[in-house]
This record gives structure tokens, sequence and C-alpha cells, in this order.
């Protein structure tokens, strides 16, 4: 099958079959699948598409989509006719070529499908016609009427009729119309405490830094500090004093001691490698501050950092 340029079928080839040469040439095909004589059936229903592409087609939509659905239909069609049935080619498919445009156009008529099982189709489909066929009769169009006649449970309709009643609503549309600077829906829902890209960078690359520092002020640790360092300071389940002291066979207040002497040494290499602005957070104990280092998976925020109280 060419296709101009651009990737547009020219509609100019496709030339109406007579009815004797349509059965002819459908007899054909069911009996040899030859391609091209399934190509000749499908090329001359091809406009035929196209007219219902333009019924079916609403506001806003593209036209490219539906034929291309349509002829989805038409192929479909081509598969499943039976031409011994006596039934023109074209009037079996139009079938196919509508039940793939309307689906495809309930798939894509809002954000949300409103119609997936076979019973939310019919009522997608029927509801609105049913509702202005009672209407027209004098009857009362009521939610146990339309069950009746539609034949499924007041809880369907009642969903689709809610379905039927909203609509999308954007987020960047202004939540008060009237003020020309005002915020938009997704403004009000946003979590303006979460930080932003920008400080997600920040933070990841300061993390980063710091991590590399620390490795390097811990390949100058020898002994106790080295193993104090390791195992309770950068360690992600961190070690218990008396676990360590009696390891170094000290006292746990002796192993607290040591501890506190290397977190000022940490502090002092890291405020002159990165800085005098730079601060490490201090947690408070019940006998005095220390300094609380990160974690080796943990980031540490530069805006969220309390000054340490010089003296530890």
């Amino acid at each position: 099958m060419q296709v101009t340029t651009g990737n547009q079928f020219d509609l100019r080839r496709c030339v109406p079959m007579s009815r004797e040469e349509e059965n002819r040439c459908a007899l054909a095909y069911v009996k040899t699948k030859d391609p091209v004589l399934g190509e000749r059936l499908i090329v001359a229903n091809m406009r035929m598409v196209v007219a219902l592409a333009h019924h079916h087609c609403r506001a806003g939509d593209d036209m490219r989509d539906l034929v291309q659905e349509g002829n989805r239909g038409l192929m479909r069609a081509l598969e499943k006719y039976d031409p011994t049935r006596g039934l023109k080619f074209c009037t079996y498919a139009v079938w196919w070529i509508r039940a793939y445009m309307l689906k495809f156009t309930m798939d894509n008529w809002r954000l949300v499908k409103v119609g997936t099982t076979q019973a939310q189709r019919k009522l997608f489909f029927c509801l609105r016609k049913e509702r202005d066929r009672l209407e027209q009769t004098g009857a009362e169009a009521d939610i146990g009427a339309l069950a009746s006649q539609l034949r499924v449970k007041e809880s369907e309709i009642v969903a689709m009729l809610e379905r039927f009643a909203g609509s999308e609503m954007s987020l960047d549309a202004p939540a008060k119309s009237q003020e020309a600077d005002a915020p938009t829906f997704g403004d009000l829902l946003s979590d303006v405490s979460a930080p932003g890209p920008d400080r997600r960078v920040e933070e990841a690359q300061f993390t980063q830094v710091l991590h590399s520092k620390l490795e390097v002020f811990g390949a100058t640790l020898r002994g106790r500090d080295a193993q104090i360092f390791r195992r309770r300071l950068l360690s992600d389940e961190p070690m218990k004093l008396s676990q360590l002291a009696a390891k170094f066979g000290v006292s746990r207040e002796r192993t607290r001691q040591l501890e506190q002497r290397l977190k000022a040494r940490i502090r002092t290499y890291l405020q002159r490698e990165l800085g005098d602005d730079f601060e490490l957070p201090v947690k408070k104990g019940r006998r005095d501050e220390t300094i609380a280092l990160p974690m080796a998976n943990s980031a540490v925020s530069r805006l969220e950092r309390p000054i340490v109280q010089q003296g530890v």
C-alpha cells in the first residue's frame, strides 16, 4: 500500500467496488487469504471510514486518530466477514468501524476512563439517549426508570451520572479568576515544606563532599580512634559505648571521653577543609552537648544545621 509524502494515504486510490466484484473478491480472500485481495477490499472502503470519522469527531479531537481506529475496525471486519450470508462487506464493516471509533472516544473522552466493563460501556453509550427518550415521552427519567429500561443496577446509574457531571480541572487554572496574580490549584495542592529541586541537589552534593572528607580523615586514624570512628560514628548500626569499652579494656566513661575528643578533631578538620561557615549539628545528651556526626546513608542539610557551641 503506497502512501504519499508525509505518511498520508491518498484517498483518490480508494475506488469503490461493485457488489459482484466485492463478492468475488471476498469469496476468493476467504479461501486463499491472499493479502492482495484483502488490501483491495480494505482500500475500497476507506472513504467510508473517513466519512464515519467526520460524523464521530468531536471538537478538539484529532481526525487522524479516529481514522486510524476506524481502519483497525475495518481490518477486524475483514477477518470476521462471511460473504456466503448475502450481506455486503461495507454494511457489515460499518459496525466494526463504529465500535472501534466509539471505544477510542470512550477511552480518551476524559483523563480517567469512565467505562471499563461491558455494563459501563453500555451505560456510556445509552444512558443519555434513554434519558432523553423518556423525557420526550413525558415520563419521569428517574434513576429507577433508567435502571429498569437499561436492565442495570441503580447504583451503576448513579455512578455513571456522577462521572458525567464531573469534569477535569487544570492544575494551572487560577483558584480565583477575578484576581490577576491568584494562586493556581496546583499551588494549593503543593507541599510548601518539601525541599525544591535546587535544595535537594545542594544537599546531595554537600553530603557527597562531606563523606569524601570524612573518608580522608578516617584514613589518618589509628588504634582506638579508628575503631570509634568506623564502628560508632559512621556505622549504620553504631556499637554501644559499653561494647567498645569492653573491647578496649577500659571503662565506659574513658571511651566516651575518647569519642568526644575525636568529635572535636573532626569538627576542627571539617571547618578547616570546608570553611568557617561549616557547622555540625548538636545533639544534646544528659551530661553535655556533643557533635552529632551524619550517618553514612543520611543527608545533612546546610540550611537546617544549628550553631555549634564553641568549647565542646
